[in-house]
């Protein structure tokens, strides 16, 4: 079976980063490989990860030394993959056993270059929960960032033409790198199962939160990744009319200062 490269970048990550490495030492597909990217952590993150590589040999690990930033690990990990697909995801993350087989299967089966699935929110009083999902489309992409990173996958050379992700940014880098992707033609599938846990804790950088410098931080990234990408109108009505019912929910309802906030919204000109 085709290769695959799991890329994870890791800052501080010791309360999950070895469950996070677990999972992707379980998956169902043999031929793989898993990056794991220390960006300058002063926690045991290093300790833990290099414990556990010198048991498998599959497991690649590597510091940053220059730059930082969650961008930086995902470029200098994905570097180093020797996959044909690569499988970008969080520290904080567990993948389902069948992660890597899926998005394979789905990638070959629709001759496509960008998989996403879906993600199980795993609460930290133990609730479990499946994340809203909106199908692919063009139009709604430019509107909200509807591919959740760590459950998805892309052909290497998807990578390779774009790039990589964008350093400067220190949110939204994967948001950026979708629209690049869908701005030079790649095909994007889609598949509403869950595939990854998305651990909710206070520590997130990003996610659903009322806290006013949070909203504030997402605000400002939005805005300059799409100023990047010539973004200058946003089209909350086009959300509401075609995204599902918990996509409205979630971007239009509870999200809606972060997303279509004249703060996140470049002026032309």
């Amino acid at each position: 079976m085709i290769k695959v490269s799991f890329v994870v970048p890791v800052k501080n990550g010791e309360r999950f980063i070895a469950q996070t490495i677990r999972s992707l030492q379980e998956q169902s597909v043999d031929n793989l490989e898993i990056i794991i990217v220390n960006d300058h952590s002063s926690d045991n993150t290093a300790k833990i990860i290099q414990t556990v590589a010198k048991k498998d040999k599959r497991i690649v690990f590597c510091n940053l030394s220059n730059t930082t930033g969650v961008a930086a690990g995902r470029n200098a990990g994905t570097k180093l993959a020797r996959g044909a697909i690569v499988l970008p995801s969080d520290a904080d993350d567990p993948s389902y056993p069948d992660r890597a087989k899926i998005s394979i299967e789905e990638l070959e089966k629709n001759n496509a270059d960008i998989f996403y699935g879906n993600l199980m929110r795993k609460y930290e009083n133990g609730k479990e929960e499946l994340r809203h999902f909106q199908p692919y489309d063009h139009k709604m992409l430019r509107n909200i960032n509807i591919v959740p990173n760590s459950a998805s996958a892309y052909k290497k050379e998807v990578f390779d033409k774009i790039g990589g992700y964008d350093e400067s940014l220190k949110v939204g880098e994967d948001y950026d790198f979708w629209l690049s992707a869908q701005d030079k033609g790649f095909k994007f599938i889609c598949l509403n199962r869950p595939v990854t846990f998305y651990s909710m804790h206070s520590g997130q950088l990003t996610g659903t939160s009322v806290n006013k410098d949070k909203i504030q931080k997402r605000q400002k990234w939005n805005l300059t990744v799409r100023e990047k990408h010539s973004i200058f109108s946003v089209d909350p009505e086009y959300v509401k009319t075609y995204a599902t019912p918990r996509v409205v929910d979630f971007y239009t309802n509870k999200n809606y200062d972060i997303w279509f906030a004249p703060a996140s919204i470049p002026k032309n000109g």
